[in-house]
């Protein structure tokens, strides 16, 4: 039955999927401190946060908790060791009430990177899970990342156009670039005041991005192009995975892993 459950979850286009088992995740994030992560920030590079950026307090990550409202800001992100694939990851997040330089008169932002590949970037190599105030579960490929994807094609001339299940009418959508592409999420507005729940369910080359519970993008087929030279595009299935700081306060509590068998029942299509 559990394997059954789990297809029906990653099916592309399928309804909600089922909640996981409480007991099948295993903490990501400690809730004490970063072990397992790296911090990687502009000016200060690798594991240096001399302006006390991130915190952790009463199993929170406090991100510029000891910045004034309106300052200028480093950005970057904390990042996990180890690569991963094949898995289930959720997380919790919250909005603070301070904004920052270079970001102080745009959405509050954040976001959530995975895929990660190659060396560290504030920017970097990988796909995102987007964290900004009214785009919550935007897709994001980045640098040379692609992905077959759906939108709705009433925003199909959009420069960012909408992600539609197949099933509801959506139109095939190759997606990706040598720089940064853009899907923005299922039409409706499913951010809730105070905590919401983030979901990424990474199963062979196929990614699925949830919100409080409902599915709001998914693509196939992920593949990276050097975005240099050309050349064959490459699957990825997996890579680090990274918690984005982006010039806004915010809180994330509760990151949370389940690793998933292998895909294979499910080919793409």
């Amino acid at each position: 039955m559990l394997i059954i459950s789990l297809l029906a979850t990653l099916a592309l286009g399928a309804a909600e999927p089922a909640p996981a088992p409480a007991a099948d995740f295993k903490p990501l994030f400690n809730g004490k401190d970063l072990t397992g992560f790296y911090t990687f920030l502009q000016k200060h590079g690798k594991n240096s946060d001399p302006d006390h950026v991130i915190t952790i307090e009463n199993n929170t990550i406090h991100l510029y908790k000891n910045q004034k409202d309106g300052d200028n800001v480093v950005m970057g992100y904390i990042g996990t060791e180890a690569e991963y694939g094949d898995y289930h990851l959720r997380f919790q997040f919250r909005w603070g009430e301070k904004k920052f330089e270079p970001r102080y008169k745009l959405k509050r932002d954040a976001g959530l990177y995975y895929h990660i590949l190659g060396k560290d970037a504030v920017w970097p190599q990988a796909l995102q899970y987007q964290v900004e105030e009214t785009n919550v579960a935007d897709l994001l490929t980045l640098y040379g990342f692609h992905v077959d994807t759906w939108l709705d094609p009433k925003t199909a001339q959009e420069k960012m156009p909408s992600f539609l299940p197949e099933q509801q009418g959506g139109k095939p959508y190759a997606m990706g670039s040598k720089g940064i592409a853009y899907q923005k999420h299922l039409a409706g507005d499913h951010e809730l005041k105070g905590w919401n729940t983030a979901e990424i369910i990474a199963s062979g080359d196929t990614i699925t991005h949830i919100l409080n519970g409902k599915v709001m993008n998914q693509a196939k087929n992920v593949r990276l192009i050097d975005p240099e030279k050309g050349g064959d595009a490459k699957p990825i299935t997996r890579g680090r995975i990274a918690i984005e700081i982006e010039a806004a306060e915010v809180f994330f509590r509760n990151v949370e892993i389940r690793q998933l068998a292998p895909k294979s029942a499910q080919p793409s299509k």
